[in-house]
């Protein structure tokens, strides 16, 4: 009786030590925070030494408004490398998810799960707010192109280089047109489903954001934000949003910032 409980107790303890063995080798899939070069030079470490043969790159706009909200992407690249891992930090801004591949943790943003590659390469979106004050900030990432085979023998890993943000107060800063310069039409259908229009007609070319937004504040969808020559242009908004999936029924806010004219219109989805 005693060798029988013996070897039971022998073997869970082997099964234990073989599943936290498998655990340091294929890393956290989930995804670890304070890998980047804010908090630490060391990376990825449990995936080996830095490999300068990994780019990673953050690209988006240099010049962000107070408070204001903008698109950026990270890129990871490694030929023969098939998943991406990532950990993405902000200096003074507020990092915000785009998709269904990260998830916040510590105020910064890293991987769901293993990112598949496509020809060694893979990218994600994600969203910066600006502070509320004016000066400069910083992102900082992490990036790790792993070789899908659940050991760490063959990734490699890269930081990249950081990426300086220019946060422009807008307080004293006069809009660039006029309200006799554009006209917002009414979206129509309101109630929708699934698209609504709306058309801006301007005099001038003036720089344009169409954000939708729901009833708690959050972004939905970024529908444009970009330069607008003058004339007639009609949008859609087809009831999607930024991970691409459909938007539930509800009350939407189409915000139109135009040359720093802000305006609001109220839509309804029903399904």
């Amino acid at each position: 009786m005693k060798k029988i409980l013996f070897s039971k107790k022998f073997f869970a303890a082997v099964i234990v030590i073989f599943f936290a063995s498998s655990a340091l080798l294929i890393g956290d899939e989930n995804g670890r925070t304070g890998r980047t070069l804010k908090t630490s030079t060391s990376g990825c470490s449990c995936h080996g030494s830095i490999n300068t043969g990994v780019t990673v790159t953050i690209t988006g706009p240099d010049t962000v408004n107070t408070g204001q909200t903008q698109q950026y992407t990270l890129t990871v690249t490694n030929t023969g490398k098939v998943g991406m891992g990532l950990d993405i930090a902000t200096r003074l801004g507020t990092l915000g998810v785009v998709g269904n591949t990260t998830h916040l943790s510590n105020g910064e943003l890293t991987h769901n799960a293993n990112i598949p590659m496509t020809n060694g390469t893979a990218s994600v979106n994600f969203n910066y707010t600006a502070p509320g004050t004016g000066g400069t900030d910083t992102l900082w990432a992490a990036g790790l192109a792993g070789n899908g085979q659940n050991n760490s023998g063959g990734d490699a890993w890269n930081h990249a280089v950081s990426k300086r943000i220019i946060v422009r107060s807008t307080v004293g800063i006069e809009p660039t047109i006029s309200p006799a310069d554009y006209k917002i039409s009414n979206a129509y259908p309101n109630p929708f489903n699934p698209s609504t229009n709306f058309a801006i007609s301007l005099v001038k070319e003036t720089n344009v954001s169409i954000i939708i937004y729901d009833i708690k504040g959050s972004e939905i969808y970024r529908l444009f934000n970009n330069k607008l020559s003058s004339g007639s242009h009609t949008f859609t908004w087809s009831g999607l949003t930024n991970s691409g999936n459909t938007a539930k029924s509800g009350i939407y806010f189409i915000k139109f910032n135009t040359g720093g004219i802000i305006t609001t219109q109220k839509v309804i989805l029903v399904k």
